[in-house]
């Protein structure tokens, strides 16, 4: 018994590491601006290089999803680790002037190291999921939560051991994160997966008719999860999920359930043609594409409106006490408005949607007053905090909502809904280079200052959040969401 608490602990705390390792879309912003001052990257370039890492995450979800159902969590981890040493390897020696720094194919570069992060991190969740049936809602949690902090661990990482006199060493950190990532990931091929003597209990899948509070989790066909998601949320296996119909013929209640049901039979691209998921999909679009876009360009927004003069020691420590701050407070939103919608929507009655509201609403006047206001280097760290909050809600409350919309297919529905917001972020990353290029040209030197080097882009953000703001109130009117809301998983 002792042993089996051993082996359990065991596979907890690796799959915590490989988590906070499978998180590049966060670590990318500490060493992207130096890859585009190393590289001679155009504003434009660059734009399209700083968000392949987060394509890479969002697109690859199905395909990494399908590797760990058919290949096991254990060698999906060994592909995901050699694909991860190689491609760091090749940035590299790229990065040493071995190999040529075309922007196209360093975008490949990432795209693959976001992809194989996909994966790594989907088997640990798979695992954790598997052996801690019990409390699998705590579990993810805390496994989600993990992935929220990359940020902030590899930033400070940075900070305190990899600076210079001439700033920060770039070459040093990618060979560090390289090596963390791949004998973490390898290591965890060695311990996750499903501890055989585990004692599965099920009474909430067995069960599910009878079940009245699961509104944090959705059964899927193939127990997969998706990792950008919220701490309060989870998926359980499709074993015993699935009651037979003789079963479910038993009462009248049952019989209910299964019309309901039927009701909300949908998956994959159907979702999007539902008033709900259409104006999701969209807010999500705005408000993670625009606010990734923040996040992988703070440190030209740092030096554009800093004082003349600052060293670089001083722009690195900036950027990553911005980037720790974005890191917690994403996580602790995350956390914590996805279980007070848990809250509100069982005592109230209120639709989670109202909270993607809030957040593009928020959002719509964050960005104007950065515009009108335009801080300086130190008031610009309440509006990373905000933007953190928002970000981290609109992905916390957005699976949640899918799963309460979807009954199965979660993994691959959810998959169709995060190409949205990277397609967000490519498309607001090129406006920003393009707005950034553009003011640059009237300006002498080889860094735009002021705010005019961002105020259309985030006007643009200002418009669109609106325009989100607008849908989703129409939607909230004619689905009558604004009245009293019982949960999907809990008639009859």
């Amino acid at each position: 018994m002792q042993n089996q608490k051993d082996t359990l602990l065991l596979s907890f705390i690796t799959a915590l590491c490989v988590v906070n390792v499978s998180g590049p879309q966060y670590v990318f912003p500490i060493y992207g601006p130096s890859l585009a001052k190393h590289f001679h990257w155009s504003s434009i370039e660059n734009s399209m290089v700083s968000t392949a890492v987060f394509v890479g995450v969002s697109f690859s979800s199905p395909l990494c999803a399908w590797l760990a159902v058919y290949l096991g969590c254990r060698k999906t981890l060994v592909i995901s680790s050699f694909i991860s040493l190689s491609v760091m390897f090749l940035l590299v020696e790229t990065y040493i002037g071995y190999l040529s720094s075309n922007y196209i194919l360093c975008s490949f570069y990432l795209l693959c190291i976001g992809a194989a992060s996909a994966a790594s991190c989907l088997c640990a969740l798979d695992s954790q999921a598997y052996n801690f049936k019990s409390c699998q809602g705590l579990s993810l949690g805390i496994t989600s939560a993990s992935l929220g902090i990359s940020g902030l661990l590899f930033s400070q990482i940075n900070d305190k051991f990899f600076r210079s006199k001439d700033g920060d060493n770039t070459l040093g950190f990618l060979i560090f994160f390289g090596c963390t990532a791949t004998f973490v990931t390898l290591l965890g091929s060695f311990i996750l997966g499903p501890i055989s003597d585990t004692k599965h209990d099920h009474p909430s899948i067995r069960q599910p008719i009878t079940q009245t509070k699961p509104v944090n989790y959705a059964s899927t066909d193939d127990s997969i999860h998706s990792f950008s998601t919220s701490s309060t949320w989870y998926e359980s296996d499709s074993i015993d999920s699935k009651p037979s119909l003789s079963s479910n013929v038993i009462s009248g209640t049952n019989s209910i359930q299964i019309e309901d049901d039927a009701e909300m039979n949908i998956s994959g691209c159907a979702v999007l043609l539902t008033p709900i998921g259409f104006s999701l999909c969209l807010s999500l679009l705005v408000i993670l594409g625009l606010g990734y876009v923040y996040l992988t360009n703070i440190e030209s927004i740092l030096v554009s409106l800093s004082a003349d003069g600052i060293s670089p020691s001083e722009i690195q420590h900036l950027r990553n006490l911005h980037l720790s701050i974005f890191s917690v407070f994403n996580c602790l939103s995350r956390v914590l408005f996805g279980a007070l919608s848990d809250l509100i929507r069982e005592r109230a009655g209120i639709h989670r949607i109202w909270f993607i509201w809030f957040a593009a609403f928020s959002f719509m006047i964050t960005m104007v007053l950065l515009t009108v206001f335009a801080p300086d280097e130190k008031g610009l760290l309440v509006y990373s905090i905000v933007i953190a909050v928002i970000y981290g809600t609109s992905f916390g409350i957005g699976p949640v909502i899918i799963s309460e919309l979807v009954i199965k297919d979660f993994v691959k529905t959810w998959g169709w809904i995060m190409c949205a917001p990277a397609i967000g972020s490519q498309l607001y990353n090129f406006l920003f280079g393009f707005v950034y290029g553009k003011a640059l040209k009237h300006q002498t030197g080889d860094v735009c200052h002021g705010m005019s080097c961002f105020s259309i882009t985030f006007i643009t953000g200002a418009i669109s959040s609106g325009v989100c703001i607008f849908i989703l109130s129409t939607v909230i009117y004619r689905n009558s969401l604004y009245k009293y809301q019982s949960s999907p998983f809990a008639r009859g």
